[in-house]
């Protein structure tokens, strides 16, 4: 797991800079989250119920779909994995009471907070930003509030879900690709601070 004291994985990026001063775009890094990989069958009724113990909340088992359980924003990522964000300072009692509850279950639980980072990208011309570098239809009558979808922006991987209409959306994205997307940004968002 990432320290707490380690360097931002957009720290050579001021993020902050990007945003502009009213509410046409504002991005900021959420650094340092807790990310756990969840592995198991849906439809193994002991697995949901662990999971559901563990999390206060079902997996979503609709695909691309998204739920937020207190803390933890659980995203589907295919019928039988699932990524948690949860807060980084309660990442390993979520882990330790996954494994413990999964534990007579073929399941598998792991711990990638230290591999990625996460984005938030809101405002009036976040969607126009994000079709910048996104293949993915981002319109509202395709993508919306509650989805989630693994896709790529400017050739970064990344997982991308709208967590609000305004529109809000989070990305993540590997740590090792985050200065790069982080200057892709930089020169995508040039338009917008005219």
């Amino acid at each position: 797991m990432s320290n707490l004291n380690s360097i931002s994985p957009m720290a050579e990026i001021n993020i902050s800079e990007l945003s502009t001063d009213d509410n046409v775009l504002a991005i900021t890094e959420h650094a340092f989250l807790g990310h756990v990989n969840i592995r198991g069958a849906s439809d193994n009724k002991k697995f949901t119920a662990a999971a559901k113990k563990a999390l206060g909340a079902e997996l979503p088992t609709q695909a691309n779909t998204f739920l937020v359980a207190g803390e933890n924003t659980v995203l589907w990522l295919g019928p039988n994995e699932w990524l948690v964000i949860t807060p980084h300072n309660k990442a390993t009692v979520l882990i330790e009471k996954l494994e413990k509850l999964l534990a007579d279950t073929f399941s598998a639980v792991n711990d990638v907070s230290g591999g990625n980072t996460v984005l938030e990208i809101s405002g009036d011309k976040a969607q126009a930003l994000l079709r910048k570098g996104c293949p993915l239809d981002l319109h509202h009558s395709v993508f919306s509030t509650g989805q989630c979808a693994q896709t790529v922006i400017a050739k970064t991987s990344m997982i991308l879900w709208q967590t609000d209409d305004a529109p809000v959306y989070k990305l993540v994205v590997r740590r090792s690709f985050a200065d790069y997307l982080g200057l892709w940004l930089a020169e995508a968002v040039r338009e917008y601070r005219v």
